[in-house]
């Protein structure tokens, strides 16, 4: 499934963070979001996802729009937000918290399959299925949040910073399923700060500053996600692209 947002323009209350953006999620590609914080990142995947009303523009999951569409109606589309907030239930275990991605899955018979293939992606959640989630480390609470995420059998899936806190070891590890999931056909848009890392691993990289987007550049890797080019020299370019709010503040 593509996702796709024209001129999209959304915020909070009668605040307009997000203007005008555009953007396409192709399926099994990883676009990344970079910007600082405050730029409008994760209000852009709340409006996405239905957590947030668009002011203007539009929404498009293989050409339906669903701009106008609830949350759960977008979940069952296949469109799955990823918050950073990872709100686990720590008195549960794993595979509870796991279960709980399926409220909307409406083919009951499909939970086991889909378990398993989450267990495949993070085997790490296969080790500690029947341990309490609020005992496991940051990067295994991270897995499992998005590995919720993919219980609901999304098509694109939205991740909102879900490298904050995590060792580089535990990012490789991240990294190396989110791989998985994309050659699986499902599409990711990645909110992201850190430059070198959204280098290393995007298809496609979205500079976004003060809610709009002022570059778009491709990542280090091509559509088989292999890496065609060098992270480190795209990293440098973004940061030039990148602007420092504080120094736009008229005196």
């Amino acid at each position: 499934m593509d996702l796709t947002s024209v001129a999209l323009t959304t915020g909070y209350g009668r605040i307009t963070i997000c203007r005008d953006v555009s953007l396409t999620v192709p399926a099994g590609r990883l676009v990344a979001l970079v910007g600082r914080n405050g730029a409008g990142k994760t209000t852009l995947l709340r409006a996405i996802g239905g957590e947030l009303q668009a002011f203007r523009g539009s929404i498009y999951a293989d050409e339906i729009e669903v701009t106008r569409w609830s949350t759960p109606r977008r979940i069952r589309h296949g469109l799955v937000h990823v918050p950073q907030e990872l709100a686990l239930f720590p008195g549960m275990t794993v595979r509870d918290n796991l279960d709980l991605g399926t409220y909307l899955v409406r083919d009951r018979r499909s939970v086991d399959r889909m378990r398993r293939r989450v267990y495949d992606v993070f085997p790490r959640l296969a080790e500690r299925r029947f341990q309490l989630a609020g005992t496991m480390s940051g990067g295994e609470q991270r897995q499992l949040a998005i590995g919720r995420g993919l219980m609901a059998q999304p098509k694109v899936l939205l991740l909102d910073e879900p490298c904050t806190g995590l060792s580089p070891i535990m990012q490789d590890t991240l990294f190396d399923a989110l791989r998985t999931v994309l050659a699986d056909g499902i599409g990711i848009l990645l909110a992201e700060q850190n430059l070198l890392r959204t280098a290393q691993e995007a298809n496609d990289i979205v500079i976004i500053q003060r809610g709009e987007i002022s570059a778009i550049r491709a990542g280090a890797r091509d559509d088989a996600g292999v890496v065609v080019a060098d992270a480190a020299v795209i990293a440098r370019e973004l940061s030039q692209l990148e602007v420092d709010t504080e120094t736009e503040v008229p005196r």
